[in-house]
């Protein structure tokens, strides 16, 4: 199916409705987040308009669909920012979900309906990004033993214990596993693997927190090492997009946030919003989203033609200032801010666990340094 620029922008302005009537009406209270049987239903609601997609088997245009064509990933992560808008859990949630039924398509896996809403994904291994290891296995050509050592031991499945954020009733995982020379793929069933529940995490408080390794053998799924280092080089772009873009949906709702209260909080007899401290707050979130807004329209390229190095740099550069924005709506709305009720400290929490995501932003330093050639 061909989705162009047109078709991209009216799904869009449906999602978005969808986002603020729905979504954001079940989010509109911080201290009381959406609950396991809210995001089920969300999820139900959103398989049925599409926004998911329905199975493994059947196409449409939900989200990581498609990824050949500068609309659709447009399309992808205009989508994750509308529902990122309204909640950044939820956008997570999902941009999670579709990746894994992605990954599962790629690698020739027939799920349905029931087993795909169940289906969660862990794109990296249990810690970090491997150093320059994962960059170099990617760029390609013979790995070092020093390499081959540091990849299997990322992924580990059964020493190592890997964190998961996801909705209390999820029932398979998909996860990479190092083959020898190459990554491939397991689809374990919860019973095969050893979970434990973590206390209350940092951010996300529409999900809840795991540790999990596998609990005997596993099988992994057969690949050629070519197939297994683009589907994971895919993954791996697909997914810093899908973070970038729910950082940026949590930014325009605390850009709301902060000037609708600078605008009607009063101090000194006129409104905060003409005080330089607050006027210099405000900017720093515009600025944020700027960059944002330019590091996404420049990504909007079929996932083939980007280059893997530019998307990780753009991450890295991005995650910070976007916490940085985070902080300063909070402090657009002083003590008040920091209240678990007000907003803004909720979005604070979220930025953190995106910035930490999937190795988080300092690993990426290390991953550059592979990339472009030099010791890491």
């Amino acid at each position: 199916m061909h989705l162009d620029t047109e078709d991209s922008q009216r799904l869009l302005e449906e999602l978005g409705r969808f986002s603020r009537e729905r979504i954001a009406h079940l989010a509109a209270r911080p201290h009381r987040p959406i609950d396991g049987r809210q995001l089920a239903l969300l999820t139900g609601e959103a398989l049925d308009m599409g926004i998911l997609p329905p199975s493994t088997a059947e196409s449409g245009f939900g989200i990581w669909e498609h990824c050949d064509t500068a609309p659709a990933m447009a399309f992808n992560t205009g989508a994750l920012r509308h529902i990122a808008g309204a909640s950044p859990g939820v956008a997570f949630t999902w941009h999670r979900l579709a990746l894994a039924r992605w990954v599962a398509v790629q690698l020739g896996q027939s799920l349905g309906a029931d087993d795909l809403t169940g289906l969660q994904l862990v794109p990296t291994g249990h810690y970090g990004l491997a150093r320059g290891s994962l960059a170099r296995w990617l760029r390609g050509g013979a790995l070092e033993t020093a390499d081959q050592a540091m990849l299997s031991d990322w992924l580990d499945r059964r020493t190592h214990t890997t964190t998961l954020y996801a909705p209390e009733d999820w029932k398979l995982l998909l996860w990479p596993v190092w083959a020898g020379v190459h990554v491939t793929w397991q689809l374990v069933d919860r019973q095969a693997l050893s979970v434990r529940a973590e206390k209350a995490q940092h951010g996300f408080d529409e999900l809840a927190g795991f540790s999990v390794n596998l609990a005997g053998e596993g099988s992994a799924i057969a690949m050629a090492p070519e197939i297994s280092r683009t589907l994971f080089t895919r993954l791996f772009k697909l997914d810093m997009l899908g973070l970038m873009a729910i950082g940026a949906g949590a930014l325009d709702q605390g850009q709301t946030l902060a000037r609708a209260y600078a605008a009607i909080r009063r101090q000194g007899g006129r409104a905060i919003a003409a005080h330089p401290a607050v006027q210099h707050m405000l900017s720093d979130i515009e600025i944020a989203r700027q960059r944002i807004d330019m590091a996404l329209a420049a990504l909007a390229q079929p996932v083939d033609t980007l280059d893997t190095g530019a998307v990780a740099a753009a991450r890295a550069n991005i995650a910070p200032a976007l916490c940085h924005a985070a902080n300063q709506v909070m402090q657009v709305h002083g003590g008040i801010g920091y209240m678990r009720d007000a907003g803004p400290e909720k979005l604070v929490r979220d930025q953190n666990m995106l910035k930490l995501a999937s190795g988080g932003t300092r690993d990426l330093h290390a991953f550059l340094a592979g990339w472009t050639g030099a010791c890491a």
